[in-house]
C-alpha cells in the first residue's frame, strides 16, 4: 500500500486539517452519522487491496465536522487474520500522522473475561497484552503512557461505566477457547479482541500517544453458558451506540 497515493485520495475529501482522527471498530460507525458537511471515500476506491471484508466494518474514510471541529474517521479497519501484515494495518495510523491531529482515538468492540463487568460498559486501555504468539511463545505486555485516562474518566457521562484495564490481542478470526480465556484472565487480561494492537504498534513506532477505547459487546468463551457469534458483537455494539457517541463527543468537545 502506497501511503502517498492514499494521502492524495483522502486529501480530496478534506477541506481543513482534521483536529481529531478516529478508527471506528465493529458496529461503531454510527459516530459518523452526526457529522456535518460529511464526505467519504471507500478503502477499495483508494486501493483495491485495501478492502475490509468484515461485517460491521464499512471500510471508508469519513470527513466532517462536529461543532465546527474537523474530524477524520476510518470507519472500519483491516485485520491480521484477513491476510494483511502488521505494517499494512498500520497504514491508517500513518495517514493520520500525516495530518498531525490533536488527538488519535482507536476504538474497538471486545469481549470481557471479567464476570463483574457488563455488556455495554466501556474500557480505556492502560496496557496491551500481545497474546498472538506471532513472534514469541509467551505473552508480551505494553504499558501505554497514561496522559489522557484520568481526565477522560472525569468526562464520562454519569450513566456510563468506564473501566480501566488491559486489552488482550489475539489473532482470530475464531474466538478463544475456554482454556485460553482462563489463561488470559490468570495473567492479567480484562478484555479480548482481534484488532487494535497492530495500530498501537504503529503509534509506538511513530511516537504517538493514542486513546484506546473499547466497547464491551460480549463475555469471552466460557464466562457464560452460550456460544459467541460475530452477529452478537454487532448487535450489542448497536445497542451501545448512543452511549458510545456521547462519550466520544464529550472527549472531543472537552479536549478542544
Amino acid at each position: 500500500m502506497n501511503l502517498k497515493s492514499i494521502i492524495k485520495k483522502v486529501d480530496d475529501i478534506i477541506k481543513s486539517k482534521p483536529e481529531f482522527c478516529i478508527i471506528l471498530g465493529s458496529g461503531l460507525n454510527n459516530f459518523c452519522d452526526q457529522l456535518e458537511n460529511k464526505k467519504s471515500i471507500s478503502y477499495k476506491n483508494i486501493n483495491p487491496s485495501m478492502e475490509s471484508n468484515i461485517k460491521g466494518h464499512v471500510g471508508e474514510f469519513v470527513y466532517g465536522y462536529l461543532n465546527n471541529i474537523p474530524i477524520l474517521c476510518a470507519s472500519g479497519r483491516l485485520h491480521y487474520y484477513e491476510g494483511y501484515t502488521m505494517d499494512e494495518i498500520g497504514v491508517i495510523i500513518k495517514l493520520f500522522n500525516y495530518y498531525k491531529p490533536k488527538l488519535y482515538i482507536i476504538t474497538n468492540s471486545s469481549g470481557t473475561v471479567r464476570q463483574d463487568w457488563e455488556i455495554g460498559d466501556f474500557m480505556l486501555t492502560e496496557r496491551i497484552m500481545d497474546f498472538s504468539f506471532i513472534k514469541t511463545n509467551t505473552a508480551k505486555y505494553y504499558t501505554l503512557d497514561d496522559i489522557y485516562n484520568n481526565s477522560i474518566k472525569k468526562m464520562a457521562p454519569k450513566n456510563l461505566n468506564l473501566r480501566l484495564g488491559t486489552y488482550t490481542y489475539t489473532i482470530g478470526p475464531t474466538y478463544e477457547t475456554k482454556e485460553e480465556i482462563k489463561e488470559i484472565r490468570k495473567i492479567g487480561g480484562d478484555i479480548v479482541g482481534m484488532s487494535t494492537f497492530p495500530e498501537y504498534l504503529m503509534c509506538k513506532k511513530l511516537k504517538i500517544n493514542p486513546i484506546i477505547l473499547s466497547c464491551i459487546t460480549n463475555y469471552a468463551a466460557g464466562i457464560k453458558e452460550y456460544s459467541i457469534k460475530h452477529s452478537h458483537v454487532i448487535k450489542n455494539a448497536e445497542e451501545s451506540k448512543q452511549n458510545f457517541k456521547n462519550l466520544l463527543n464529550k472527549i472531543i468537545i472537552n479536549y478542544v
